[in-house]
């Protein structure tokens, strides 16, 4: 951090001296400056932009949005509570603070304030998907304060037991983001922010071969006492990835697969029986699954170290007791930071099991929790039309 703050102290003194335009020895090498400007934050690189003419077209250009993703990784800790949506910068030396972020309402829908909290789809690339209210989504980037709203998709699920589950990831080969609606039914409905439109892809009916009548529905770990949505679906290389519960004794579960890049369904084995069930996240670019066991004093993670290699199934043990648990990202290079039972953020070490509070000012009783990198990726606008699923039905 010190390296990037002296970089941002010397590129701010030659940007005054540029303003200034008096000192004709102020001026850095091109390539000296085409080589510091890309690990530097948003903040500092907007603001860069009123330097020159040169300075901002070399920001703005698209190539350039793709190195800073790939070089600065300044990632955010995001936390979602009623009405509210904080962004934590958990790698400053100070205490850390809960900044409340200047969310997108939909203001003509209900501009009342709404008792649930605002449910966070997922994030990628610094663009983060938010569901402000039942079907009202939104793109934004928390970054640049670009939004746009998602149209409205239809979509209706028969049986008052249907459980629907959303997903928000990218697909790198066709540069493309997508929002997924689905249940465990025949289709699913796919929203392509490339293609600015909703459409229907094959479902999950994923037939438990011990209960072959009913489908698998998507699980759910809430708090005691809570009534809970579905945690979104966790994303990773170009696809999305749910936990469902089979019907068969045993406690049996499956985890969802939905390829981003193709728009195929797949499932993937879990490495054994959960009663209590599983939950998905990311530790370190792996996929991982938060397990509980009911009646003792600790839970594990299972960590797959090989993508979709069964046997790269391994275990971590975690010593505190916890009844959801959600990874969000590294801390220094060494533990995890977590949010835990929705009240806390914890920072688990992977060595021996233990976790220690995270303390943060200003953060809500109760809240949902992801993260975000800060990048400078535009967000598209979205003009309203008919969707193709303006009258899309699903029974089962």
């Amino acid at each position: 951090m010190s390296i990037i703050r002296s970089m941002i102290t010397r590129l701010n003194t030659y940007s005054q001296l540029k303003e200034e335009s008096k000192m004709s020895n102020s001026n850095l090498p091109p390539e000296l400056i085409a080589d510091i400007l890309p690990h530097l934050p948003v903040k500092s690189l907007s603001r860069f932009k009123c330097v020159s003419k040169p300075w901002r077209t070399l920001i703005s250009h698209p190539d350039f949005v793709k190195t800073h993703l790939h070089q600065a990784q300044f990632r955010r800790i995001l936390l979602s509570s009623a009405n509210s949506l904080y962004s934590i910068d958990h790698e400053t030396d100070d205490l850390a603070a809960a900044v409340d972020l200047h969310y997108p309402r939909d203001q003509t829908q209900n501009p009342k304030p709404q008792p649930h909290a605002v449910q966070i789809i997922g994030s990628c690339n610094g663009l983060v998907c938010i569901m402000t209210q039942p079907d009202i989504f939104f793109i934004f980037n928390p970054t640049t304060h670009q939004s746009t709203r998602l149209p409205y998709a239809s979509i209706g699920f028969g049986g008052s037991s249907a459980a629907i589950g959303y997903g928000f990831g990218y697909a790198p080969s066709i540069d493309d983001y997508k929002l997924v609606k689905a249940a465990p039914s025949p289709a699913i409905g796919v929203f392509s922010l490339r293609d600015r439109d909703w459409n229907t892809r094959s479902g999950f009916l994923y037939q438990d071969p011990e209960n072959r009548t009913r489908p698998g529905h998507f699980y759910r770990n809430p708090i005691q006492g809570e009534k809970d949505p579905l945690p979104p679906a966790t994303s990773l290389n170009g696809s999305l990835h749910w936990v469902f519960k089979l019907h068969s004794t045993g406690g049996k579960c499956i985890i969802g697969v939905f390829n981003l890049e193709t728009d195929k369904r797949g499932f993937m084995q879990v490495p054994e029986t959960a009663v209590s069930g599983f939950s998905t996240g990311v530790v370190n670019g792996s996929l991982c699954l938060m397990h509980r066991e009911d009646g003792l004093r600790r839970g594990y993670f299972w960590v797959m170290k090989e993508y979709g290699v069964a046997a790269s199934w391994t275990k971590i043990l975690v010593e505190d007791p916890f009844l959801v648990a959600k990874p969000l990202c590294l801390w220094k290079n060494s533990k995890i930071l977590i949010a835990k039972d929705k009240k806390e953020l914890v920072l688990f070490d992977p060595k021996d099991g233990t976790c220690k509070n995270f303390e943060v000012a200003g953060i809500p009783d109760r809240f949902y929790a992801d993260s975000y990198v800060e990048s400078l990726v535009t967000v598209p606008v979205i003009t309203k039309k008919k969707s193709n699923l303006e009258s899309f039905c699903l029974c089962f």
